[in-house]
């Protein structure tokens, strides 16, 4: 098994119900993509990783109606094994970094501009 992607994504049913961001493990095991939603421990793989997201998105879709229908959202969580989890983190963090290199190497940075600048606070 090999990392591939930490993602963050959101999932709808309709107009019905939105997903909170999901954290999703891509990997690439034998000759197919695993896509993992690490908050339910749903897996799924396609042939690449739009045919993994599309089928694992299926599979979600499945979990929560099966969820609705069952009464049992209290237990809905169902988080992934701890390697899981360790592999998402540090993809999700040579991710985070490869971006924030690349938008400071975009930006026109220069010692001069930054000590005249401005800070702003933004919340995500």
């Amino acid at each position: 098994m090999k990392g591939m992607k930490a993602k963050r994504i959101r999932f709808k049913i309709g107009s019905l119900w939105e997903s909170p961001a999901l954290h999703i493990l891509l990997t690439k095991e034998n000759d197919v993509i695993v896509a993992r939603c690490l908050d339910f421990t749903v897996s799924c793989h396609g042939k690449d990783e739009k045919d993994a997201l599309h089928a694992l998105a299926d599979s979600i879709k499945e979990y929560v109606l099966t969820a609705v229908e069952n009464d049992a959202i209290n237990t809905i969580f169902d988080p992934a094994h701890s390697k899981y989890w360790r592999m998402y983190n540090e993809l999700e963090t040579k991710q985070s970094s490869r971006g924030l290199k690349m938008s400071i190497k975009k930006s026109s940075v220069s010692n001069d501009n930054v000590q005249q600048s401005t800070t702003e606070i933004n919340y995500a």
